[in-house]
């Protein structure tokens, strides 16, 4: 694969960032996005876990190991919230991840500890949420299922984040009627996944107090180097087609997922799976 490094701003205004990134919907990385947050320094595993320590969470495993083909994997396990804390402060290596976890519901008086840093408009400021993994977790290759734009800041350890513009998807084993790919980039294999080698990407190191911008719709791949976490504000698309598509995607294709793996799994997986690789290995030579 061909990854090339992202551009990377200490500041931007608004009308930079505009024309050069949200309206090409091209990745950058902003240093001084989330500078003036309390959260940056404030929110530390030790605050956590004193103040809301005793907050049930559900935990995510191996991706490759629960329901791979299904668009809504669900938690391999619940645990207080101090207990994964505890795992995080030892940087235990444990593929056990939670997803979009609003913490916001159990303690409001954390919104006033970062901002919506006005470089862009329409910010969806009722879905702030944190994602938390163990070293050694990864988050499969995928894009949002809503479309949104993503500002995702990096707090405690690093990311290491891969990423494929929607131009890639047909390298990437897209399985139908998901936002997923079929490939295991962990275990990278050109000859199981021989169209992989026409992929061209981007790849960064996401680290404390950093900001990358996701554009609407771009794929990206999780890596935890080191246990982290991270907050992520969301903003609409400036494209009212892709605003239309996001809703689709979340209202019909999801839904008409959750039923056909309800009604007969193995079959949907197997069929979602063959059709990933029939449409990519198209373009393998």
């Amino acid at each position: 694969m061909k990854l090339h490094s992202i551009d990377i701003v200490d500041d931007i205004s608004q009308e930079d960032f505009t024309k050069k990134y949200l309206i090409k919907r091209k990745p950058l990385v902003i240093r001084n996005y989330a500078k003036n947050w309390p959260a940056i320094s404030k929110w530390t595993l030790e605050f956590l876990n004193e103040h809301y320590g005793e907050i049930p969470v559900k935990l995510n495993g191996n991706w490759l190991e629960n329901a791979p083909t299904s668009i809504h994997i669900p938690p391999v396990r619940s645990t207080p919230f101090s207990e994964y804390l505890s795992m995080m402060q030892k940087n235990e290596r444990e593929d056990l991840k939670i997803f979009l976890f609003d913490l916001f519901k159990y303690a409001p008086e954390l919104h006033k500890d970062y901002s919506f840093t006005p470089i862009t408009k329409k910010y969806l400021k009722k879905f702030p949420f944190l994602f938390f993994g163990l070293a050694g977790s990864d988050v499969r290759l995928h894009y949002d299922i809503d479309l949104s734009n993503v500002f995702i800041t990096q707090f405690l350890g690093t990311k290491r984040i891969t990423l494929f513009d929607q131009e890639q998807s047909k390298y990437l084993y897209r399985m139908p009627f998901t936002t997923h790919s079929a490939v295991d980039l962990r275990n990278l294999d050109f000859e199981k996944y021989p169209a992989l080698k026409h992929v061209s990407g981007y790849q960064v190191d996401l680290k404390h107090g950093e900001t990358l911008f996701m554009p609407s719709g771009i794929w990206h791949y999780i890596e935890y180097l080191d246990s982290s976490f991270s907050l992520s504000l969301r903003s609409l698309s400036p494209s009212n087609n892709r605003i239309l598509k996001g809703i689709w995607n979340f209202m019909v294709w999801r839904r008409f997922d959750a039923v056909l793996h309800k009604i007969s799994n193995q079959y949907w997986s197997n069929y979602k799976m063959n059709c990933a690789f029939k449409s990519s290995n198209k373009f393998s030579a």
